[in-house]
């Protein structure tokens, strides 16, 4: 019987898979490397302890220095 894999083994099995299929030749002598550089950037938004506003999807602030359309 096959063990499942955990969701975090999941995610850093995606990871390789990208580092594998989109890294360059020179990325391809080591692709966990690229992985864990895609690992670290993934889960670094998704942590407990991260400033919520920072997040695009629930921010609590509005931009502070918005663009205007010029018109005429």
């Amino acid at each position: 019987m096959v063990d499942e894999l955990t969701p975090d083994q999941q995610i850093r099995l995606e990871c390789l898979r990208l580092a594998v299929e989109f890294g360059t030749q020179r990325d391809m002598l080591h692709p966990e490397k690229l992985a864990d550089i895609y690992y670290e950037w993934m889960m670094k938004g998704s942590l407990v302890t991260s400033p919520q506003d920072n997040r695009i999807d629930d921010s609590l602030k509005s931009a502070q220095k918005t663009r205007s359309v010029r018109k005429g």
